[in-house]
């Protein structure tokens, strides 16, 4: 009994070992290291003394942080010498072409692992994900010479926003590249793109046919957007990624089969651990094919672990056994605790053994048929409470109707949507021709069926607002109160504890006014609010397949519950208005501002105009005129001031018209903040300018590998000669003002919003090559 304690011990310290790899700003340095392990090794000395297990926890726990934090310096240093860089490598194709065959097929990512590097040593391989723009289209297990561009993966850094340079640590996936020059050294095909060639001339026959990818091939490339949306807004988008649910119904699957089998072979060949390892290689055969990814890979890892200490015949709790697969895990990836998906697993896990042991059904319930839907309902309605806190943390939101449509998604997907596509696969491989069709035919139909039925439903995404997160543990709470029955006794410390939860809610801002420039990459997006309304200075750039506007200004104003109430736009390129049709879509009553006649002006942006909003003062200095189409001469030039301090927004102006606005209003230009014209181009910034501004601190709107190289290195060099406070969101992420009575204060999400060792580490690469 001692024994398993002390196991137990050492897999959850170890586990909480690793957690810091989470919140360290940086990561320890290698005197910090050997400091620690130093330390370590002396408690180690004192226990073989005096045995004691809080000497073991501190031991394990300080072992679990040595350990996860040198495996992530390891990784770090192995990447950073193939950054930027011109290589000549050797690589093989991982990535399936499920890929319809098209003239006009646009550039897209397939993932390589490098197995040689010319005139560099490679003691492992590595994945590298190349921007394909070649008419030869490459399959899995072709191995490819390629002289590629190298670049590291960058994402936007914002509040409220997707987090892709957490995502691309945790998955290992940190280096991209543009393709140069590719020459094929070796045809021979993969089994798993032999596998996907039998399967993907029936598959492409149907509508549904990227769901069909995504639940065979785990390739969710193909995934209609309509059809991706609809999901995530009726919540049911976690039955369509692969994850453990479905190794497990995979392995269920199979061990049914080979049960069945079984009645047609002698007793002595039914041997119950036999049959537990087939179908764990099914599952493992299903997890390979979709790629082995990290959630699958953890999932067959726990799997293995879970068949083992079950026919070891070890007597351990749910508890125990949880809490063992998590610690080694860790210890073949640490950086699993990096992954949402890794998180979102265990929790669902630990929600199942909690709701099954503090919430249980009544025994009548347990078995009998007649009882399916009600035990249904009551596993979804708990994992639905349960569930809550995670859920907000990582999708910042949640769908109003996930516990109806979850009760008509999950059985439709489990018994017959993906039945149908395993037996469909196995006919594929073996072409069984009409038995595969009529299969495929069947998960088809499921598929058609359920989204129809989605689509009665579908009510849309609520968004929460990150003071009521805390709130959401209320349904932790109100099962151990249910239990427990402490509302009799103590329905004063609950009401306390439900205060408490609450007190995000009740607190009030620390700023009186705010001015947020986000991350947008290449373009220009400014919120200025007061904590309720919000005024937007351009709304960042469109592409084919989204805005700036959805993937960042509208999650940063749904965090913050900021209602927009006015628009101004300084011009019309792209990068700058591109996000206005949507924003006017989600806000029809703001009102826009502009330099064109062409746009819906209530307020047009006129040199000498000026409105009030709150307690904040609008000045428009540019232009002199409207015009049709708004270009860089003709941007909207707005100074915003409170009456101690203000800020100068500049759009992308350049150096002429500086210069009229220098002769116009000289002193007057005088700022304490300025947003740097033109994202830092050389056509802009002048001396004359920058001298009569003469701000305390400039920022500029750029993205990571801008092909204008921007900001110059010139304006950049200019503003370090007049010595002002310069800074780009390409490093720094978003940059955020905080203004209050007679203070103001900066903060940036690389630098202390969220600093984390991962963005500190990306913040430190160069801007360009």
């Amino acid at each position: 009994m001692r024994q398993s304690y002390s196991i137990d011990l050492i897999a959850i310290m170890f586990s909480v070992g690793c957690l810091p790899l989470m919140f360290l700003a940086s990561l320890p340095s290698d005197k910090q290291w050997y400091l620690i392990g130093s330390l370590l090794v002396i408690l180690s000395l004192f226990r073989l003394i005096k045995m004691g297990n809080v000497l073991l926890a501190i031991s394990v726990l300080g072992l679990g942080f040595l350990w996860s934090t040198q495996y992530a310096n390891q990784y770090l240093n192995s990447i950073e010498p193939y950054i930027d860089k011109t290589l000549v490598v050797t690589a093989q194709v991982d990535t399936i072409d499920t890929h319809l065959d098209s003239a006009e097929r646009s550039a897209y990512y397939i993932k390589f692992s490098v197995i040689d590097i010319a005139d560099s040593d490679l003691s492992s391989t590595f994945p590298l994900s190349v921007l394909w723009s070649d008419r030869l289209t490459p399959k899995a297990g072709q191995i490819w010479q390629l002289t590629v561009k190298t670049r590291v993966v960058h994402g936007y850094l914002n509040e409220g926003g997707f987090d892709s340079q957490r995502f691309a640590m945790a998955n290992k996936n940190l280096l991209t590249a543009k393709l140069i020059n590719a020459n094929l050294l070796d045809d021979k095909l993969s089994l798993r793109q032999t596998v996907a060639d039998r399967a993907l001339p029936y598959i492409n026959l149907f509508s549904y046919r990227g769901i069909l990818l995504a639940l065979v091939l785990g390739d969710r490339s193909q995934l209609v957007e309509q059809q991706r949306l609809m999901m995530m807004q009726t919540g049911i988008a976690h039955l369509m990624a692969i994850s453990g649910m479905h190794i497990l119904i995979v392995f269920y699957f199979s061990f049914f089969i080979i049960k069945l089998m079984t009645f047609v072979i002698p007793q002595r060949g039914n041997n119950i651990i036999v049959i537990s390892l087939i179908a764990w290689g099914g599952a493992l055969f299903y997890a390979w094919l979709t790629g082995l990814n990290p959630p699958a890979l953890r999932a067959i890892l726990a799997l293995t672990i879970w068949i083992y200490l079950r026919y070891r015949c070890y007597h351990l709790t749910s508890w125990q056994k949880v809490n063992r697969i998590i610690a080694i895990l860790l210890v073949f990836d640490p950086f699993m605790i990096l992954s949402e998906s890794f998180w979102l697993s265990c929790y669902a896990v630990i929600c199942l053994i909690f709701l099954s042991q503090w919430l249980p059904l009544p025994k009548f319930s347990r078995r009998k048929k007649r009882y399916y839907l009600f035990r249904l309902l009551h596993l979804q309605f708990g994992l639905t409470v349960l569930l809550l806190p995670m859920q907000l943390l990582i999708f910042q939101g949640i769908s109003v109707i996930s516990l109806l449509t979850n009760l008509l998604a999950i059985p439709c997907i489990t018994l017959v949507t993906f039945p149908a596509i395993l037996i469909a696969l196995l006919a594929s491989i073996f072409d069984l021709f009409h038995l595969a069709l009529w299969w495929w035919y069947v998960a088809q139909t499921s598929l058609s069926g359920l989204f129809y039925g989605l689509a009665q439903f579908n009510l849309g995404w609520l968004t929460v607002p990150a003071d009521f997160y805390l709130l959401s543990v209320s349904g932790w709470l109100l099962v151990i109160v249910i239990r427990t029955e402490c509302w009799r006794r103590f329905n004063l410390t609950v009401g306390i504890i439900l205060l408490m939860l609450a007190c995000p809610l009740l607190q009030p801002l620390n700023y009186q006014w705010r001015l947020d420039m986000l991350d947008v990459g290449h373009g220009l997006a400014i919120v200025i609010h007061d904590g309720r309304g919000a005024i937007l200075y351009d709304t960042g750039a469109q592409w084919q397949t989204g805005s700036a506007a959805e993937r960042v200004i509208i999650p940063f104003l749904q965090r913050h519950r900021l209602t927009v109430e006015g628009i101004i736009i300084s011009h019309q390129h792209n990068d700058h208005i591109g996000g206005l049709a949507f924003i006017t879509r989600r806000y029809p009553k703001a009102w826009l501002m502009s330099s064109s006649n062409q746009l819906a002006n209530r307020y047009p942006c006129l040199a000498g105009n000026s409105f009030s909003w709150q307690n904040l003062t609008f000045n428009v200095l540019w232009p002199t005129k409207l015009v049709d189409n708004a270009q860089n001469q003709d941007s909207c030039v707005v100074q915003v001031t409170d009456g101690q301090f203000s800020v100068l927004l500049t759009g992308d102006l350049e150096r002429k018209q500086e210069y009229q606005l220098v002769l116009n209003y000289r002193h007057k230009l005088a700022s304490t903040f300025l947003q740097t014209p033109h994202h830092g181009s050389n056509t802009s910034s002048s001396y004359p300018f920058l001298y009569h501004i003469n701000p305390k601190l400039s920022f500029a709107s750029t993205s990571r590998y801008n092909g204008w190289k921007l900001p110059s290195d010139k304006v950049t060099a200019r503003y370090k000669t007049l010595k002002l406070d310069y800074h780009v969101t390409a490093k720094t992420g978003q940059i955020s003002l905080f203004f209050n009575n007679s203070t103001w204060q900066m903060k940036t999400m690389r630098g202390q919003i969220n600093p984390k060792w991962y963005h500190d580490w990306f913040g430190s690469l160069p801007i360009y090559e």
